[in-house]
């Protein structure tokens, strides 16, 4: 069956043939550890995501019936080998947004009346650190956000992921080589506080969005906020995406963006 995956892992799935074991399955996705890398293969339905392969396959299908949690599978020379089941990469896309230029009067004017909160989630600490330029500040704020709330992706570590992720692309479009920096000094801290307090899946997003890969959905928005799309209707889909992730995505994108636009207007008036 052929597949489109990320830029991301093309180094696993290109190298020579390795094992990989499966952490989880459902009947629109299968996620797989390899060395310490998370890859997730999803069916065409299921939101394409920055450690992805998706198959052209929908979730009716049922074509991940038969893999069971603990099983091994093939990774590498361009396919992902389960039993009964074998996905060539045909495709690549790129899941770090191109952005080029912006302003930040262009970045207020895009941000304006969306929400940069959401409930149970404290913002205060990690908007302070990105305003501020703070790497300790934003370790802080991270250990009381990952691993906070229910499921493969907790409430907590999404908004996290997602104002890291327009820190770094948004941060990029405006000049800002302080940004830039600041997420390179926090990246190594930033994914080991995750791996022992998040799920696998979810510290994976994490480190992912440090550096500014994301899912389908958040990299639409942040083209918009950009220039490079609709804002209402790219925000609107991505609030759309699961029951908690996509409103924290979103939420966490402006507030990333509200802390950049701070962070220039204080370097200016210095």
């Amino acid at each position: 069956m052929p597949g489109v995956a990320s830029t991301a892992i093309r180094g696993v799935l290109s190298e020579p043939d390795t094992t990989a074991t499966v952490l989880g399955t459902a009947s629109h996705a299968v996620w797989l550890l390899v060395d310490r890398e998370v890859i997730v293969v999803s069916t065409r339905d299921a939101t394409r995501l920055p450690n992805g392969v998706e198959i052209a396959a929908g979730a009716a299908a049922d074509v991940f019936r038969m893999v069971h949690h603990g099983a091994s599978v093939t990774i590498g020379s361009g396919q992902v080998v389960f039993e009964g089941l074998t996905v060539d990469v045909v495709r690549w896309w790129n899941p770090r947004p191109i952005l080029g230029r912006t302003s930040t009067t262009e970045l207020a004017a895009a941000t304006a009346g969306l929400p940069s909160t959401v409930p149970d989630v404290e913002s205060g600490p990690l908007f302070a650190a990105l305003s501020a330029g703070m790497p300790g500040g934003i370790l802080n704020a991270a250990e009381s956000l990952i691993g906070r709330g229910p499921g493969l992706t907790p409430e907590g570590d999404d908004y996290l992921a997602g104002a890291l992720a327009a820190t770094r692309t948004l941060g990029e479009a405006v000049g800002s080589a302080a940004t830039a920096a600041m997420l390179d000094a926090v990246a190594g801290p930033l994914a080991l506080l995750a791996s022992i307090r998040t799920t696998t899946f979810s510290a994976a997003l994490i480190c992912h969005a440090v550096d500014g890969r994301v899912a389908a959905p958040a990299g639409a928005l942040l083209r918009a906020l950009a220039g490079r799309g609709d804002v209402a209707l790219s925000h609107r889909d991505l609030m759309h995406v699961g029951h908690t992730s996509g409103p924290a995505l979103a939420a966490g994108m402006v507030l990333g963006v509200r802390s950049l636009l701070q962070t220039q207007s204080t370097s200016q008036r210095r």
